[in-house]
């Protein structure tokens, strides 16, 4: 595992201490042996993981512009990533994992305490914990692959504290997705988002929309999730990077 994660590393001109890569071939150790048994991500072989998981997650965060040191909210976050990622790099100092499916929030909260990491973990639904004291809270919140960027911002928004930020990692069909957001974030309080493109090793585009929360989360936002299923129908350009 550490040397497919010292190639990717290599390969992307990233540079970091023993005790993060340490801690990240330890994360990666255990994410694919459970993913034998459980589907947490697509990303199977070491190789794979460690170009298209880790490094895609250490450069979305330096394209965000993002303070170290800014604790996190991450929603949907399956497999970890990236949040676990950040954790490991220490980037933040603690994360929020929100996840809705049991299995996938029993996995990461296994995972945070296996390899000692400041995190805590809710098993539930952002537009359900946006109405209580996750409103309008975090400095910070990120989601990856979770869904389109209109869906993904109405579900999170909320829970970014004016003046935070909204990180959205995203693929090639970013800018066809903020585009789309563009009347969602307006609504929610952003101000514009910031498209900041990268590179991953062999060209792979890649891209993070930093929002920035201007005022606080209207009243009757985010959706109930009934309606947020009839106010965004699945999209093509949704949740795969």
């Amino acid at each position: 595992m550490i040397d497919a994660l010292r190639a990717a590393l290599s390969a992307a001109d990233l540079s970091l201490g023993d005790e993060a890569v340490a801690a990240l071939t330890r994360y990666m150790e255990y994410v694919l042996a459970a993913n034998e048994a459980q589907n947490l991500t697509a990303l199977r072989s070491p190789d794979l993981f460690a170009r298209e998981g880790i490094v895609d997650s250490i450069r979305a965060f330096s394209a965000s512009g993002a303070r170290t040191g800014t604790p996190l909210v991450d929603v949907g976050s399956g497999s970890g990533l990236p949040a676990l990622v950040w954790l490991c790099a220490g980037f933040v100092p603690h994360a929020t994992l929100i996840e809705s499916e049991r299995r996938k929030a029993e996995f990461l909260r296994a995972a945070a305490a296996e390899l000692g990491l400041s995190a805590s973990v809710t098993w539930g639904r952002a537009e359900v914990l946006a109405q209580g004291a996750m409103r309008d809270a975090a400095p910070l919140v990120s989601a990856r692959a979770l869904a389109a960027a209109p869906l993904a911002v109405e579900v999170t928004g909320a829970l970014v504290r004016p003046g935070g930020d909204l990180l959205l990692l995203k693929g090639r069909r970013a800018a066809e997705e903020e585009e789309a957001a563009r009347p969602v974030a307006a609504r929610m309080g952003f101000a514009p988002a910031q498209l900041r493109g990268y590179e991953l090793p062999g060209g792979v585009e890649r891209a993070v929309l930093v929002y920035r929360k201007r005022r606080p989360t209207p009243a009757g936002r985010p959706a109930s999730f009934a309606r947020l299923r009839r106010e965004f129908p699945p999209s093509p350009t949704g949740k795969e990077r």
